[in-house]
Parts: C-alpha cells; structure tokens; sequence
C-alpha cells in the first residue's frame, strides 16, 4: 500500500485547481500562493504570462493583501478601483480575483488568486462563489496534509535522529541527507521558508598535527556543543564532514538569513572556536535546498580563504 504523503496530496490538490480555474475563467493566470515573513511567494502557478513559481512581492504592497483586509474579491479593472488603483503592481496587473487559504491552527497560510494584464472585458464575468468555495476547499486539504504529514514526518525524523555522528552526537551525513529531503518535500509543496548553513573550522589541521588527535576530538565537541546551545527546536545540527558542520533552520527566510546564522557563529567565538559560515535559503521555484547548501559553501569558502589572507 502506497504511503500517504501529505505534501504531495496538497501539491496535486493545488495545481489541479489553478488549472481548472485557469481553463475555465477569462483570467491567464492563477496561483496558490504563501505568505510569510511580510512577503507573498507564489508556489503553485498556471500559467505564466505575468506570474511565475518564486515570484514574490512584499505582502503590503499586493492585491491580495488588500483583499484580505476587506477589498473586493473580483476586480474587474484594477486601475479604476480605488481600492486596488493605488497599487504599483495595479500597472501590470488588469483584472484580479482572491480569496485567502487558511492553515490549519487557522492562521493565513496564503492566497487562491488569479490576474492578467488586461481588464475584464464586457461580459466577461469571474464567478466569485466559485472561488471562494475552492480556496475553502484547498484550505481543508490544507488541514488535512498538515496532519498527515505531522504524523509521517514525526517517523522519518526520528530516523534521521538515529543517524548521529560517533563522535558528537549530531547527525551525521546520511541523517543530514533525511532532513534535507523531508524539507525540501515542505518548501515545493507549502511553501515553507527554509535556511541551511555550511560550517567550517579552522586548524583542525594544526591542532591534530601539533596536538595530537585527542585535542582535535575536543575542539570538534567543543564546536558541536557550542552549535547546539544556539540551536532550537527549529534547527538540525549535523557533522557532515572531518571539520563540516551543517545547520538546516526552519522558518527563515532569505531575508532574515544573516542575522539568524550570525548567533550561530557568536556562539562558536564564545566557544574559542574559529569557524567559517556560510548561509543561503531554499526558494520554491528559484532554488532548492540542494542549491541553497551549494551557495552557503560558496560563501563559506570565500570567507575561509579571505581569513586566510
């Protein structure tokens, strides 16, 4: 019997509707977008003649926002509504329909929303109750992958946690590898802000060579202790390499990425531990996570060789 996957469930769910809608209404283009951290992210796009999957706007300045805030839900013609005309994205957005899809401790988890460059021409009609019932519907399956997802990711975690490095107790390679791919899982079908972070120690080389191998096992456990302490429950800490370490951070988004990692590296200068650090976020539609621990050690690297000169 095929494993329930909630993620996967929400994604075919999504896609099937902004297809439909895009078939059967005179708007080009309809998404199922996410909104957090102040922006909106569009995750599930048909087609794309002016939105795209990963195009964001910063949630105050869109139309959706508007419309949750009590704007009309059909905009035959945006640059003559005067709740909508105000709007910079009102220049290349005609016409537009909206309602918000609600996660499942209620709060907003995005929109149901379609456009197209152009007005609403005469008879041409957007049948609002069938929106409406739609992202009430998406809000449902919504709820519903949550929970099964809740309950199918609290197993593969709790496998990827007996997957822990010998010597620090952090997850090790194939651990990291578990995480990576359950939150990847998260950000293509939910949209879910997700961060990673490449660490790398400095003289570890040097301290094993002048100090013996004992003194290396402790500036290791040292970092590993030191990355756990500025961890949550947000976080998985893992040991992916002689002296790598890897931070992946739920809830955090491109924006935010410097300053959240920055604790991290605080915590291992309190620690006595010179490291190098490297951050970068996943995107839907823009970069995956694989991408995003590709640029961190990018950045990583380039801090350790600017370090070095």
């Amino acid at each position: 019997m095929e494993e329930l996957n909630g993620a996967a469930s929400f994604t075919q769910s999504a896609e099937r509707v902004v297809a439909y809608l895009n078939e059967h209404t005179p708007l080009t283009d309809w998404s199922v977008s996410r909104v957090t951290n102040g922006e909106q992210i569009h995750v599930h796009v048909h087609h794309d003649h002016v939105l795209s999957v990963g195009d964001r706007i910063a949630w105050n300045e869109s139309f959706c926002s508007r419309m949750s805030a009590g704007a009309a839900h059909i905009v035959p013609d945006s640059r003559l509504d005067p709740q909508y005309s105000d709007l910079s994205v009102a220049e290349r957005v005609g016409s537009y329909a909206g309602y918000t899809i609600r996660d499942d401790d209620g709060a907003l988890f995005g929109v149901l929303c379609g456009v197209r460059e152009t007005p609403l021409a005469e008879g041409e009609t957007i049948d609002e109750e069938l929106i409406r019932l739609l992202s009430e519907l998406l809000s449902s399956q919504l709820e519903l992958s949550r929970g099964i997802d809740r309950e199918r990711r609290s197993i593969a975690i709790a496998d990827a946690l007996a997957h822990t490095d010998a010597l620090t107790g952090l997850l090790n390679r194939r651990g990291w590898d578990r995480v990576l791919a359950d939150a990847q899982e998260r950000v293509d079908a939910f949209g879910d802000p997700v961060s990673v972070a490449i660490i790398d120690l400095n003289g570890l080389k040097r301290v094993n060579d002048t100090l013996g191998h004992l003194a290396g096992d402790r500036l290791l456990t040292r970092a590993a202790r030191a990355l756990e302490a500025a961890a949550t429950q947000a976080h998985r800490v893992a040991r992916i390499g002689g002296d790598e370490f890897a931070i992946l951070a739920n809830g955090v988004t491109a924006r935010a990425v410097t300053d959240h990692f920055a604790t991290f590296a605080a915590e291992l200068e309190r620690a006595g531990v010179s490291a190098a650090v490297g951050a970068a976020a996943a995107a839907p539609g823009l970069a995956t996570l694989a991408d995003a621990v590709a640029a961190a050690d990018r950045e990583m690297y380039s801090r350790k060789v600017g370090e070095q000169h």
